[in-house]
């Protein structure tokens, strides 16, 4: 319990703020005050509230921590208990942070790097932020000026709303088309009686809106329903039309021609994007001056040398274990040996090459092959009674009473249940 309290705390102190690795040293004024016993006012700001060795947390430390908060944080701190809560997890983080930097742990490599790039990213992200923000937004006037060069972006199709009744023949359809057109029609009622289409019965038909390639949710593209439906015009009844769903009867509900949607509604959008090719084409400009007025130099020679500088041995190890297929591994692993036949990663790679033929492949001439390549070019390794075992071994159910050193999981979790014995 007191572990988790003690994590709760650490990381609602986190949430007020970063931790700072040096405590700031009490003030003179402070240490005078207290050797003379003189208590301070209560409303004093700088009036100690605690002491920590030589470090003091003041009401003033303390609403400036709080001021540091979001706004929908500092509420919680504005009660006694809320207060009281506040200051004994201000302690706690004052406690730890001393005992952490007489520890020493504020000079750790590790921890230096990472103060190192959190001061790095801060200051260039302040700095670039402040930059960017001096580049003006687009004008309602650009936007415009974007709007009629391209018109095309903002056209909308044509489109038809309808209704229709599927039947199955060219007279049913007929005779539906004589009583949808009938006086007093009640076209729902039709739909219920006589369409086929399950998935519009129970709401007249309707098969939404399309533009003219007509693509229906219930009967899918039928272009030429839509072609027919815009040149029966709004709320008229027409057909029969036949499609591969069978025969239609249509009602069209609305007919919208081609238009072209109004500047107000796409400015939002136009100014989003000027302000994309705007920002890129701004950061680069300040990028170019910035390279400029300090002097970057780049050497093309040492550049190339860097792109094409190969791998070491163990990054070509780590890629071979994290290949594939078997054959994947086998090509990387070899890779190694080939490429670095006297680094210390070498005779593992030579090894695995065998291990993988025998074990996942059961191709034994060349795992026997691989294994007494190892054997001639490295007859220190540690690995050399291991492939002397398989190569006496690897064709028999007898387990091996070694482990490959954990190189190729896949590889060992197959040697384990290849020859049925316990690893």
């Amino acid at each position: 319990m007191r572990g988790a309290r003690l994590l709760g705390s650490i990381l609602i102190l986190m949430l007020m703020g970063s931790v700072s690795l040096m405590a700031a040293p009490a003030k003179k004024s402070d240490s005078k005050s207290a050797r003379s016993g003189r208590s301070m006012a209560p409303e004093d700001s700088d009036a100690v509230l605690v002491r920590v060795g030589d470090q003091v947390i003041t009401r003033r430390s303390v609403n400036e921590r709080v001021a540091e908060l979001p706004e929908q944080y500092r509420a919680n701190y504005s009660t006694p208990e809320g207060r009281q809560q506040l200051l004994e997890r201000l302690v706690e983080e004052k406690v730890w942070l001393l005992d952490a930097t007489r520890n020493g742990v504020a000079k750790r490599e590790a921890i230096q790097r990472q103060l190192e790039q959190q001061r790095r990213d801060l200051l260039v992200r302040t700095w670039v932020n402040e930059l960017m923000a001096q580049n003006p937004p687009p004008s309602d006037s650009e936007a415009k000026v974007y709007y009629d060069q391209h018109a095309e972006e903002f056209k909308t199709p044509a489109s038809v709303t309808l209704r229709h009744i599927q039947l199955k023949s060219q007279p049913e359809a007929k005779k539906v088309m004589a009583l949808a057109q009938a006086k007093g029609a009640d076209w729902d009622k039709l739909v219920k009686a006589w369409t086929t289409d399950t998935l519009t019965k129970t709401n007249g038909g309707s098969l939404g809106t399309t533009t003219r390639e007509g693509v229906f949710s219930s009967i899918g593209a039928q272009p030429g329903l839509a072609e027919s439906a815009m040149a029966l015009g709004i709320g008229k009844i027409g057909g029969p039309f036949k499609t591969n769903r069978g025969w239609h009867v249509i009602k069209v509900d609305d007919v919208r021609p081609d238009g072209m949607r109004n500047f107000e509604q796409v400015r939002t959008f136009i100014v989003k994007q000027i302000s994309q090719q705007r920002t890129n084409t701004y950061y680069q400009d300040v990028l170019a001056k910035a390279k400029a007025r300090l002097g970057v130099k780049p050497d093309s020679a040492v550049i190339k040398s860097f792109y094409s500088a190969k791998k070491s041995a163990r990054d070509l190890f780590q890629d071979a274990q994290q290949a594939g297929t078997p054959q994947q591994r086998i090509a990387a692993y070899q890779r190694v040996v080939d490429t670095y036949p006297d680094a210390d990663v070498s005779p593992q790679a030579q090894f695995m090459v065998g291990f993988i033929h025998s074990e996942e492949l059961k191709e034994y001439e060349k795992a026997e092959a691989a294994f007494r390549a190892l054997l001639k070019r490295y007859p220190k390794s540690e690995l050399a009674a291991s492939a002397s075992w398989m190569v006496e071994h690897m064709r028999t159910e007898e387990a091996p009473g070694f482990l490959p050193l954990g190189l190729d999981s896949t590889g060992a979790k197959s040697n384990a249940k290849g020859r049925g014995g316990k690893l």
